[in-house]
């Protein structure tokens, strides 16, 4: 039924990506590469308060006139590459957010009391304790919140497929599990479907792994746009992406997956050398019931996909039965493109 294994986790060797400058925004890049980019900010950040807390300390120990005072240059608000990143980033969706808010609040405060420790400093001579200790608390502050944002962002990478930054089939499968216990425990309805692109092996073949990877990723951003706020998208395995429709019939998972289908046909890619590429996908869905597994559930979905595939593709079939033996036409079924 599809021309690769599901095991495959990315399309080529590895996503394609360019390195930012300091203060370039983060703005046009993709979800995963902005996490990436995000945390090698925070990185560099530890690196950089913590050489900044050893010259500022450096200053106040050292005699006067020793070349140390090149530590007032880093004092000044947004004087230092955290703080020029975070004023460029501050208003990216990743970046606008309580925690990230809060260590830039800790950080102007750090920079603020370290300047005024160095001018009283420069001024008569005397270390102030009170400010002295203000900056060392801050500093600790700013540290252990760097690190638990760190953690908090590698714990959301770990969960994403990074070529196409829809969620891991690892993710997938707990997330299943817990929704099945859901639908059961409420009884409410909810469907899992598969979804195939029609022709991924002759694209590959013909254009290219990293046109493939182009394909993936135009594919992953319409089924994440253009799905129910609550509806999650997985990487299933090489060009297949699984969905799980909480709360939803198989009338209403067939409205929406109809949507899909509709969206990517109408949305061809443009690869990197000007050509247009038309994409279609087929589409396979069954419903979670009591007496069936998570693994069995998908068995029935891949069933409805694979005859959406022998009935010509870009096609969408769902088992309105699922202990029957045949999946059948969604109400919005359409013909072969």
């Amino acid at each position: 039924m599809t021309e690769s294994p599901k095991k495959v986790a990315t399309n080529s060797k590895s996503p394609t990506g360019k390195i930012r400058k300091m203060g370039e925004s983060i703005a046009e890049v993709g979800m995963a590469d902005a996490e990436r980019d995000i945390l090698a900010e925070l990185d560099k950040a530890l690196s950089e308060h913590i050489s900044l807390m050893l010259g500022w300390c450096r200053h106040l120990v050292l005699p006067a006139g020793k070349p140390e005072t090149s530590v007032h240059d880093h004092t000044e608000d947004h004087d230092c590459d955290f703080g020029a990143w975070y004023a460029l980033n501050r208003h990216n969706r990743l970046i606008d957010q309580p925690a990230v808010h809060a260590l830039a609040a800790t950080h102007e405060q750090l920079h603020a009391s370290a300047k005024r420790l160095l001018d009283g400093y420069d001024i008569d001579g005397d270390v102030d304790e009170a400010e002295f200790e203000m900056m060392s608390l801050r500093a600790e502050s700013f540290f252990a919140q760097l690190r638990r944002l760190e953690r908090a962002f590698r714990t959301a990478r770990s969960d994403v497929d990074p070529l196409t930054g829809t969620y891991n089939r690892q993710t997938m499968l707990g997330d299943l599990s817990n929704e099945r216990e859901r639908s059961v425990r409420t009884d409410t309805p909810t469907a899992i479907a598969l979804v195939d692109l029609d022709h991924f092996k002759l694209v590959n073949d013909t254009y290219g792994h990293q046109s493939g990877d182009l394909v993936l990723q135009s594919v992953a951003g319409i089924l994440q746009s253009h799905v129910r706020p609550f509806d999650k998208v997985y990487r299933y395995g090489g060009e297949e992406f699984l969905i799980c429709l909480p709360n939803a019939d198989m009338k209403q998972c067939a409205r929406v997956l109809e949507r899909l289908r509709r969206v990517i046909e109408a949305s061809p890619v443009t690869l990197t050398d000007g050509s247009i590429l038309p994409v279609t996908a087929s589409i396979g869905a069954a419903p979670m019931t009591k007496t069936r597994t998570i693994e069995q559930i998908i068995e029935k979905a891949d069933q409805a996909l694979y005859a959406a595939k022998e009935g010509g593709r870009n096609k969408i079939r769902v088992w309105r039965n699922p202990d029957s033996n045949k999946a059948v036409k969604s109400d919005n079924d359409t013909p072969k493109a």
